[in-house]
């Protein structure tokens, strides 16, 4: 007897920073239908905001919240889920303790997710509206996600990104770190602006780009849009700024008060805005945009695709990597770094990871990490010619690359720090654990072997051939070129390859001339 096949359903929980919510989905004829959507408002942000953790009676009052959403999963026989959570969370003092309460009172593990994380997922969404709507003006366009602790900013040339940066500020952190300024001036807007001229400070934005688009999304959008008289279409507001600019010009000298009444608004809505008006119009200072985009999306769309459509982890990825390098390359570009070598040490990286898979056992996240070290590891010569290394390592783990995290960059930077001179020393990674120790070591031996040959800076051996055996790594590398300074250099490294992976790296020169 057949039986007709369930279709397959998810819930995302999103624990933010005001609100509390969740989503149950499932997947009709290749589309992703909701079956519920729950909302409950909490003050985690404005908890962790001003007093740096989260208290306990709102820890109790998230878990009721929590009990109920696990009800309605049971109801709808749930039983895949992914539960996230954002800013207030990630900045709590006693975050860990929140999450093992969550844990233990709920039986939920939430994953926190770290800023550069959530930003890319929601820019991903972004941009898959955007080019379905076509509404994108040629140029550069500029995007930002701005939540209630974070502002995420990122650049698009029309084909990738090319600048991301993340700043630790947002609508509701804005109003209050400032709120107590507001009662002492009646210039309070002029101070708002020169706060966000310092804090918002994105050089690469102000150096006559030419900026034609802005797409502004965030928890105030569809308030803002409804108060410039905009109604979505296909998803997407557009307003035009000269009507922002009007709304913004008519609050900023009103108290949160008078917003609230002159607008029918509850106060901490009227805050909001406030706040999140001052930091759209600092954005849209930067571009010449006439309209903003605002599409709408939320940070559980991008993770119920992942979960229901199975081809979206492998096309996220791509999306990440695709632009990641973009970014990378500009920023080596900026560093002046040779675009020539680094391109040789990241086509032979790329093909010792490939071959040496059944000894590294890494994944294609690892790879990344080691094309991106290739990428820019020779900014530090911008810095430095003595210390260069050491400059390379801290500028990379401080940058900003798209759909990177703080991790990755320090990772990134690790290996990128070293040549055919420096090895790893278990006390740069007293702070990390075996495994992540492990994964840095065999990604630098990857890396110093590839960067080895190409030395000379002058691309006399552009690609390898190589052969993994039971105790030897045979590289083959065919030219005519003098390559005795490579040869050196690759002989300098071969050690710790044979210390990480057992296996000896042996170099064959075959000349192309008969």
């Amino acid at each position: 007897m057949n039986k007709k096949k369930t279709p397959k359903a998810a819930a995302v929980i999103d624990i933010g920073s005001s609100v509390l919510k969740m989503r149950i989905s499932q997947l009709k004829k290749g589309e992703i239908a909701d079956l519920d959507r729950l909302t409950y408002p909490i003050s985690l942000g404005h908890e962790v905001f001003t007093d740096g953790s989260i208290s306990f009676q709102s820890v109790r009052e998230m878990s009721k919240a929590l009990s109920g959403f696990k009800a309605l999963m049971q109801e709808y026989g749930i039983t895949e889920y992914r539960a996230v959570a954002t800013t207030a969370i990630r900045e709590a003092k006693n975050r860990a303790f929140v999450l093992d309460q969550i844990h233990i009172q709920n039986g939920f593990t939430v994953e926190v997710l770290e800023d550069a994380e959530e930003k890319t997922l929601i820019y991903s969404e972004i941009l898959d509206v955007l080019q379905k709507t076509g509404d994108l003006n040629p140029g550069y366009t500029l995007l930002s996600y701005i939540g209630s602790g974070t502002i995420g900013i990122a650049m698009h040339d029309g084909e990738n990104m090319v600048y991301s940066q993340n700043a630790s500020i947002g609508a509701l952190k804005l109003h209050d770190m400032l709120g107590s300024i507001e009662e002492q001036t009646e210039n309070f807007d002029m101070v708002l602006e020169e706060y966000l001229q310092a804090a918002l400070n994105f050089r690469p934005f102000e150096n006559g780009n030419d900026i034609n688009n802005i797409v502004l999304t965030g928890n105030e959008v569809e308030m803002i849009a409804s108060l410039c008289a905009v109604e979505p279409k296909n998803g997407l507001f557009k307003i035009p700024v000269k009507r922002l600019m009007r709304l913004y010009r008519g609050i900023s000298k009103m108290t949160s008060g008078k917003i609230a009444l002159h607008y029918h608004l509850p106060e901490r809505e009227a805050e909001l805005l406030y706040s999140a008006l001052a930091i759209y119009v600092r954005l849209i200072r930067l571009t010449k945009a006439q309209y903003i985009l605002s599409p709408k999306v939320d940070l559980w769309d991008a993770l119920m695709r992942q979960m229901l459509l199975p081809r979206q982890n492998a096309l996220y990825f791509e999306h990440v990597s695709s632009n990641a390098l973009s970014c990378a390359e500009n920023i080596a570009d900026h560093y002046q770094c040779d675009h020539m070598h680094a391109q040789a040490v990241r086509t032979i990286a790329k093909e010792i990871f490939d071959r040496t898979k059944p000894l590294h056992g890494m994944d294609r996240k690892q790879r990344l990490i080691l094309d991106l070290a290739a990428t820019l590891h020779d900014c530090g010569h911008f810095v430095s010619i003595k210390e260069h290394l050491d400059a390379t390592f801290d500028l990379i783990r401080h940058m900003g690359v798209y759909g990177m995290t703080d991790k990755d960059m320090r990772r990134i930077a690790f290996v990128a720090r070293y040549n055919e001179y420096q090895v790893p020393d278990v006390r740069d990674f007293v702070d990390m654990s075996e495994r992540s120790r492990t994964e840095i070591a065999k990604l630098v031996a990857i890396f110093r072997l590839a960067n080895a040959l190409d030395k000379s800076q002058k691309q006399k051996i552009p690609t390898v051939k190589v052969k993994l055996s039971d105790e030897q790594l045979t590289i083959t590398a065919q030219t005519n070129e003098n390559v005795l300074l490579e040869e050196w250099a690759f002989a300098q490294c071969a050690a710790f390859f044979a210390d990480v992976f057992g296996v000896k790296p042996v170099l064959k020169i075959k000349q192309t001339l008969i």
